[in-house]
C-alpha cells in the first residue's frame, strides 16, 4: 500500500493534469502495476467514507420513528453501495473503450480517476463531518455538500480533457460515464437494502 508521501505526490500530479501541464504524468505511476496499485486508493478513503456513512445514519435514525436502531449491518451496506459505485465506473470504461475508441487511455484513466477519489472522498466528508458536530444546521451541509459535489466534477472533468488530448467531447462522455451509472445504481442499491428512510 502506498505511503502518505507517495500518495501526495500523486495528488500532485493530478492538480498539474488538471491545470492542463501534462508534466503531471511524471508524478504518477502509470504502469501496468501503478493500475493495480491504484486501487488502494479504495483503502485510503475509507476513514473518509466511515464519516460519511456516520453522517448517513444520524440523518436515518432522525427520520425514522423513535427507538429506531441500526447495527453493523447498517455500514456494511454502505460499504457494499460505495464500493459498487466505486468500481463500476471503471468497468464501464474498459468495456466501452474499445467500441468507442480510446482503449491506450485506459490506464491513465483508470489510475487518475482512482486516485482523484481521495481528495475528493475526504472534501465529501468535511460536510458530513459538519453535519455529525453540529447536530443541525441541514442546510447549510447540504449547501456545501452541493458545492463539493459541483467542484468534483469539474475538476474531473478537466482531468480527463488532459488525459485526452482536449477532446471535449470524450472527456465529456468519460464524465458522465463516471458520474451517471453510479448515481443511479448508488440509489437503487439504498433503496434495495433499506438504507432510505420511509
Amino acid at each position: 500500500m502506498p505511503l502518505l508521501d507517495e500518495v501526495l505526490a500523486y495528488i500532485k500530479g493530478l492538480w498539474l493534469l488538471i491545470q492542463g501541464n501534462r508534466e503531471g504524468y511524471s508524478w504518477l505511476d502509470i504502469s501496468e502495476g501503478g493500475l493495480w496499485r491504484s486501487f488502494t486508493a479504495i483503502l485510503w478513503s475509507l476513514p473518509a467514507m466511515a464519516v460519511s456513512w456516520a453522517s448517513w445514519r444520524l440523518y436515518y435514525l432522525s427520520a425514522m420513528p423513535s427507538g429506531t436502531t441500526v447495527g453493523i449491518g447498517f455500514f456494511l451496506k454502505l460499504l457494499i453501495v460505495d464500493l459498487v459505485s466505486w468500481l463500476l465506473p471503471i468497468v464501464l470504461v474498459a468495456a466501452l473503450s474499445r467500441p468507442l475508441g480510446f482503449a491506450p487511455l485506459v490506464v491513465p484513466v483508470i489510475v487518475t480517476t482512482n486516485w482523484l477519489s481521495v481528495p475528493l472522498s475526504y472534501a465529501m466528508a468535511i460536510p458530513a463531518a459538519l453535519l455529525l458536530l453540529a447536530r443541525g444546521g441541514h442546510q447549510l451541509t447540504a449547501l456545501l455538500s452541493l458545492i463539493v459535489l459541483v467542484a468534483g466534477v469539474v475538476l474531473l472533468f478537466r482531468l480527463l480533457r488532459t488525459i485526452t488530448g482536449n477532446q471535449n467531447l470524450l472527456a465529456s462522455a468519460l464524465t458522465a460515464l463516471y458520474l451517471l451509472p453510479s448515481m443511479m445504481l448508488a440509489q437503487y442499491l439504498q433503496h434495495f437494502f433499506g438504507l432510505i428512510p420511509g
